[in-house]
């Protein structure tokens, strides 16, 4: 039997980012009720079966009180088969790291963290409505470094005031904290986020499209010399320090979901739970289902999912996989790429080169 992963939602934050639309909340007065519903959902849904990885995230799941947490990893554990070699992931904010919390989460099985960080210059940190600062951020990379525990570092370009030279500190000083793992988002100006109306009135402004793009081509080199090689758009790593859980999501392999908003996917059906944390505690207290979506992938989905999931991913898709999947065209689109720069064939493997990562939605979406 293939492993499942799985997925917990701890939606609590202090405040909401500015360029944040994920389903959080500031009310922590809701905590225990929620953590009381999240152990519903897991006893109902549980099954028994291996699990070889844990993701919890959010919101800011080391916001969550401690014994909270333990509460949760207690139900994964008596609901699953937890595999010896379990990969077990928190997301946590600098603000919310200090000796005591690294070493209960220890204890608890988390063995790798991913710290929010998103840039270590102040001047871009503001405009985000982060709590922490630079030198926050420092120093939980320290303490986590000399815990042992692998780490993970969460980075944002095309910030309001960041330059290339600004991005180029960020990337080295997390080069040289030890992060096994380094993640490198573009900007997404969320339509409804904080961020995004600052932006439209005119209020802040971020890089133009071309130098984000050059400051991402940087990053890529900057991080590959440095022994953190790409394998998806915007994740690098050590050799043996990828995201498991992760690489479950692109390789279409079957993971669980619980909590707020949470997403599934076993056996080719795919379902979420609703967006609205009131409705999501009530449901659960009241013995109802959670899930307010849900879809059988059918062959055209399918497809879709199997070529865009397959290019975000540095090994690509197989040559034979890709003309089975897209034919005449598929060929043509290879022809054109090579050609232009945003294709490279390895093999018998077909792959989007970093400029293809960069215009990737672009660039897929004419397959479809």
């Amino acid at each position: 039997m293939i492993p499942t992963g799985l997925y917990v939602h701890l939606p609590f934050c202090r405040v909401r980012c500015t360029y944040c639309a994920f389903a959080v909340s500031p009310d922590q007065t809701l905590e225990s009720r929620y953590v009381a519903a999240l152990e519903r959902e897991i006893a109902q849904r549980a099954t028994g079966e291996p699990v070889d990885t844990i993701f919890f995230g959010g919101g800011t799941p080391s916001r969550t009180r401690p014994e909270l947490l333990e509460r949760i990893a207690e139900a994964l554990r008596t609901g699953f088969q937890l595999k010896p070699c379990l990969e077990f992931s928190i997301e946590a904010n600098p603000e919310d790291i200090d000796t005591e919390s690294v070493d209960r989460w220890s204890k608890m099985g988390v063995n790798r963290l991913s710290i929010g960080i998103q840039s270590l210059s102040d001047v871009e940190l503001r405009p985000l409505g982060r709590v922490h600062g630079a030198e926050g951020a420092r120093r939980a990379m320290a303490l986590v470094a000399n815990s042992g525990m692998k780490f993970s570092v969460d980075l944002i370009l095309g910030l309001p005031g960041q330059t290339a030279a600004s991005s180029r500190q960020s990337l080295d000083e997390v080069i040289q904290s030890g992060a096994g793992h380094v993640s490198v988002y573009m900007l997404d100006l969320e339509e409804g986020t904080t961020l995004a109306r600052q932006v439209e009135q005119k209020r802040t402004a971020v890089p133009e499209d071309e130098k984000i793009g050059e400051v991402y081509f940087a990053a890529i080199d900057q991080l590959e010399r440095a022994g953190l090689h790409q394998y998806e758009i915007s994740n690098f790593a050590r050799e043996g320090q990828e995201c498991r859980h992760n690489l479950r999501y692109w390789r279409r392999l079957p993971y669980s979901g619980f909590g707020l908003s949470a997403h599934s996917f076993e056996s080719g059906h795919r379902f979420a739970n609703v967006r609205d944390l009131g409705a999501y505690i009530e449901r659960m207290e009241a013995g109802a289902s959670p899930v307010d979506f849900e879809e059988t992938i059918g062959p055209g989905e399918d497809r879709r999912e199997r070529i865009l999931l397959g290019l975000r991913q540095v090994e690509g898709i197989s040559s034979a996989e890709f003309l089975d999947l897209c034919g005449k065209e598929g060929t043509e689109w290879i022809r054109q790429g090579v050609l232009e720069g945003w294709v490279r064939q390895a093999g018998d493997r077909v792959a989007l080169t970093p400029a293809g990562f960069l215009l990737s939605n672009e660039y897929i979406s004419r397959l479809f």
